[in-house]
């Protein structure tokens, strides 16, 4: 669903959505009484300076990946946190339960339970020291930044992995041993908390009105070295121009990270400039604001005339052609759901394991992306096979073609016998 909104400078910007001015104590008792009544065996604890990271973990709790009813999402309250609180609405549809930091000797879990993190939160140092709990990492994808791999990975009892492209990761950066991998520390659990986008799909030649995705990531915290997004000179946007006139195609659609601009005002405004650049070419543009952050809505309804955005339609997904993306979480969503894509790269950021396959599907500073594209679509479902053998993989065959909930299901149970810990010395 296209919805246009009127929005020449000098207009007042509309609230962004999930905004609400007034704070939900009705939500807040309900939250209260849930945590009175269960003490569950599960849960995922999150600890963000931003409220929006609940949105980033969201998708799972819809794939099954965590359980609607049986895995609450325990929310570190910090004074940032109940402030943002006051003007965002939280998910109706989540167990949200508010805890205090300072350790998890506190949270509502009873004995054994297993707790996961989507991120990795400096306060996770704390609630580890719980050992009446088994800790999970998950993470919220499989991304190739540097930032996925990080010494404090040791600290958790197990790491869910998607597969050999991670797990080579960090016995490389020599934050695991074989002897991790090859007692099961390290959990390959293929595309289980990969995220799904169930609002698009692989377009087929039958679709009347594919569209080419762009999905830029944000700037990251750190200097340049951390800062993968193609948002940067506006490289993206111009490389998107270009394949729009290989595949002479008309439509694009651009969805940013919930995080772009947050830290870096000068990327907002290269991310509107790009939207100008695409529109005066003659294309046809639409932005999915839904997530995005406040700095960049406020600038994209009040910095360009008549916005057009896209809603998450799930029940009508558009139809794919290609996607762009940076490197980033977006690489391993697009191969689950069997997108053709290319990446936006530098050179001094080639995952290690991927050259071959980058040679053929990233677009690097010096290249034409003209070329670069019609190089990958010669052999982009052989490429795109390799890629994904690389960054998908199963401890147990089974797992392959379980749901993501079952999956699940199977972790809490390979947690809770413990292999590793519980191996003999």
């Amino acid at each position: 669903m296209l919805n246009v909104h009127d929005t020449a400078e000098g207009s007042a910007p509309a609230m962004p959505d999930g905004v609400d001015l007034n704070v939900s104590e009705e939500r807040s008792a309900t939250i209260a009484q849930r945590a009175a009544e269960a003490v569950p065996d599960q849960a995922v604890y999150l600890d963000s300076p931003v409220l929006s990271a609940v949105n980033q973990i969201r998708p799972f709790f819809e794939s099954g990946a965590y359980g609607k009813t049986d895995t609450p999402l325990l929310l570190r309250h910090r004074a940032i946190i109940r402030m943002q609180r006051m003007f965002t609405r939280l998910p109706r549809d989540l167990d949200i339960r508010p805890v205090k930091g300072g350790g998890s000797a506190h949270f509502p879990l009873e004995k054994g339970a297993v707790l996961f993190y989507p991120f990795n939160s400096q306060s996770n140092l704390q609630t580890v020291t719980n050992r009446a709990l088994r800790h999970v990492l998950t993470l919220h994808g499989e991304s190739n930044k540097g930032a996925s791999v990080r010494p404090a990975s040791r600290m958790y009892d197990y790491v869910s992995i998607a597969g050999p492209l991670a797990r080579d990761r960090y016995l490389q950066a020599g934050i695991f041993t074989s002897a991790d991998v090859d007692n099961g520390r390290l959990v390959m659990m293929g595309d289980t908390f990969v995220q799904s986008m169930p609002w698009i799909k692989p377009a087929r030649v039958t679709d009347a009105a594919p569209v080419i995705l762009f999905s830029p990531t944000w700037e990251g915290y750190g200097g340049d070295a951390d800062n993968y997004s193609s948002v940067v000179g506006m490289r993206g946007f111009m490389a998107v121009l270009k394949a729009a006139r290989v595949l002479d195609m008309h439509r694009v659609v651009v969805k940013p990270h919930p995080y772009l601009g947050m830290l870096k005002p000068a990327m907002v405004r290269e991310f509107v400039s790009g939207i100008r650049l695409l529109r005066r070419s003659g294309l046809q543009v639409s932005v999915v604001m839904r997530n995005a952050s406040l700095q960049l809505r406020m600038a994209c309804r009040t910095q360009l005339s008549r916005l057009t955005t896209i809603e998450e339609d799930c029940a009508n997904p558009l139809a794919v052609a290609l996607g762009v993306c940076d490197i980033s979480g977006m690489e391993a969503i697009f191969l689950k759901q069997r997108i053709r894509h290319m990446v936006m790269a530098r050179e001094d950021a080639v995952p290690e394991g991927l050259e071959a396959i980058y040679d053929r599907k990233s677009i690097m500073p010096h290249q034409d992306p003209e070329i670069a594209l019609q190089d990958y679509l010669d052999v982009a479902e052989d490429v795109d096979g390799l890629h994904r053998d690389k960054v998908f993989g199963w401890v147990n065959p089974e797992l392959e073609g379980m749901s993501a909930s079952a999956a699940r299901r199977w972790l809490i149970d390979y947690v809770r016998r413990d292999p590793f810990w519980s191996r003999p010395t």
